[in-house]
């Protein structure tokens, strides 16, 4: 069983470079932010600041997009098919409150955890996401043409252009943190 907890290392493998990551897992989705050695008002607004998600498609390629608070927006390319994990969610039932996502803010330098959030998707966002991942499992797959794709998306668009071409968007205030 693997544990997550702030202070301590995260059970899972990561690139010990910034960015951000989004995974589809069989309990939960995995968001998580590496920065090198954040600062304390980068905590702070990862787990307090109103947050903000949205999901582009390019070139047959999602794209999970987050905002924490003050922080700049930050992408990571998805695929289904690259999951080694569950790639199907659940269907919403009715009056069901939406997916939620497990949000970690990782120092990349140490691989420590620096902070934890829940964030709640409403359930109309959880509902047409949960289309799109299906709709990307149909899909032909091919790993090098994939890489190719999030390259080439990557090397034309900057974080805010995906965010103003996305197909979802939606923003919560409430701050979860799960300390």
């Amino acid at each position: 069983m693997l544990k997550f907890e702030v202070g301590s290392p995260f059970p899972m493998p990561l690139d010990a470079k910034e960015g951000a990551v989004f995974s589809v897992e069989p309990y939960t989705m995995l968001l998580i932010y590496q920065f090198r050695n954040p600062t304390a008002e980068e905590i702070q607004e990862f787990k307090t600041g109103s947050y903000q998600l949205a999901v582009t498609e390019l070139q047959s390629v999602l794209f999970i997009l987050s905002k924490f608070g003050r922080l700049g927006w930050a992408d990571a390319a998805y695929s289904t098919q690259l999951s080694h994990s569950s790639k199907e969610l659940p269907e919403l039932q009715e009056g069901n409150r939406g997916y939620s996502i497990d949000a970690f803010l990782v120092d990349c330098d140490t691989n420590i955890i620096k902070a934890h959030r829940l964030i709640r998707m409403t359930p109309e966002f959880s509902r047409k996401f949960r289309l799109l991942l299906l709709d990307d499992l149909q899909k032909e797959f091919n790993a090098d043409q994939y890489w190719q794709a999030v390259s080439r998306v990557f090397a034309s668009y900057a974080t805010k252009d995906l965010v103003r071409l996305s197909l979802l968007q939606m923003k919560g205030n409430e701050p979860q943190p799960t300390e």
